[in-house]
């Protein structure tokens, strides 16, 4: 199983939506949303954490109060209780990406933006970098990114695995796990990396959506 749920915060939350919305994560997770200088950051947190506790909830049967996470070493979190789900979270511009597997799972979202393509000699392997520069192409740019930060995320280890050091056309790795397209418009592209052999099914809802689903819910 692999399931992809791709939210357009569209609308933005009220900061009355914010703040009913809030008391549904941890007082520790509640503390970090709260520090973040800039609301977008605050609440696309938020959004994210929310959805995967619905998801979690959903398929679980278990209430929100119910649910226990932690992290790894490298920062990743994972869910405490008895429950055989991985999951990962990103977000990016007005758009959160949340992926909920029975094995281990990567997911990036990222903003297609002007950049500088030199930055791919830098941070990526030769065969990248000559991907992306053989057509000068931006979307092939964050293409790559967000493969490689899916395929980073989903081993568990953060950026303590330079970019540079794996390539995500390496035919041998590619024997064990798969890059799925599961977004792309002109604004963003996502990858999920797993070693599941089945296409993602993705799921795309907005913000008020979600609200109505949460009320329900929880």
């Amino acid at each position: 199983m692999l399931d992809v749920i791709i939210l357009i915060v569209d609308p933005v939350l009220t900061t009355a939506e914010f703040n009913s919305l809030i008391p549904f994560v941890s007082k520790e997770k509640q503390g970090r949303i709260r520090r973040f200088r800039f609301f977008r950051d605050a609440q696309n947190t938020l959004l994210g954490d929310i959805l995967i506790r619905s998801e979690i909830c959903r398929k679980t049967c278990l209430k929100n109060k119910e649910l226990e996470f932690s992290t790894n070493k490298y920062g990743k979190p994972f869910i405490t209780n008895n429950v055989c789900y991985y999951f990962n979270i990103a977000h990016s511009g007005n758009y959160v990406a949340c992926s909920i597997a029975s094995e281990p799972v990567g997911i990036d979202i990222e903003l297609i933006e002007p950049i500088d393509l030199k930055l791919a000699e830098r941070y990526f392997a030769p065969d990248e970098t000559a991907y992306i520069m053989d057509s000068q192409s931006i979307t092939r740019f964050f293409e790559v990114w967000t493969k490689k930060e899916s395929r980073i995320k989903w081993e568990g280890r953060g950026l303590s695995k330079p970019l540079s050091s794996f390539s995500v056309f390496d035919s041998s790795e590619l024997e064990i796990i798969n890059y799925y397209n599961v977004f792309q418009n002109s604004d963003v592209i996502s990858h999920v990396c797993s070693t599941s052999k089945e296409k993602p099914g993705v799921r795309i809802m907005d913000t008020t959506t979600l609200i109505l689903y949460i009320k329900q819910m929880f």
